[in-house]
């Protein structure tokens, strides 16, 4: 099989992670004048429910919970992640990778796919002018009903084949999510370990495992 494409996750393959604790500090502290707009403490509410790897059924119980509409909280939600992730990049806790730059030794078209905002991955490539790497970002926009397109559902790697206008690319993950997304979609995968994901056990067998970008590169498979 020869590939005529190249997709990529984001956080986790292309730049660092940031601390899930982290990220739940800072819903916190950005959006407390949002959530109490809406009449919702965020000291003493328990906003678990609305940090990284949540579903709209969970978001949706926290809301009736507290007698809020869903979509206005998961907005405050997602405007206070922005923020902390831009804080982050500017701090230097979301750089990218040291092996980003092999990517430039494939001449096909590239895409990221990504569970985080498109927002936020188009900032944090621009921030490190990596935008132009990539032809197409295929990510969630600030909505509850984003949540029920991220992966493993196949909508953003599907998208991303058609903005490219390939058949065959291969996309390269770091998580479970990303394994089963590649195999609904109908690609091949390639599990990226990393330090963060060193030790995961996968339920489901990638095409590939590597531990580089630049293994990505190097794949014995030929690329068009």
């Amino acid at each position: 099989m020869q590939y005529d494409g190249l997709l990529l996750d984001h956080d986790g393959v292309l730049v660092e992670l940031l601390e899930l604790s982290a990220v739940l500090t800072g819903i916190r502290e950005h959006g407390e004048p949002c959530f109490r707009r809406l009449g919702l403490d965020p000291v003493s509410a328990s906003l678990d429910a609305l940090g990284v790897g949540t579903d709209s059924e969970r978001v949706q119980a926290l809301a009736d919970g507290h007698g809020v509409d869903p979509e206005a909280l998961w907005r405050c939600r997602d405007d206070a992640v922005e923020e902390t992730l831009h804080a982050a990049t500017r701090a230097g806790e979301k750089d990218p990778y040291d092996d980003i730059g092999a990517l430039r030794q494939l001449d096909l078209p590239r895409g990221v796919v990504s569970n985080n905002q498109r927002r936020i991955v188009e900032y944090i490539l621009s921030a490190h002018d990596l935008r132009g790497l990539f032809e197409t970002v295929c990510a969630r926009e600030p909505t509850l009903g984003s949540l029920d397109r991220k992966k493993p559902a196949p909508t953003y790697i599907e998208t991303a084949m058609a903005d490219l206008g390939v058949e065959q690319p291969l996309y390269v993950g770091d998580s479970e999510s990303d394994v089963r997304a590649a195999h609904r979609a109908g690609v091949d995968i390639a599990f990226l370990r990393r330090a963060h994901n060193a030790d995961t056990s996968l339920s489901t067998e990638p095409t590939y495992e590597v531990t580089s970008l630049q293994e990505v590169v190097a794949l014995g498979r030929p690329w068009v």
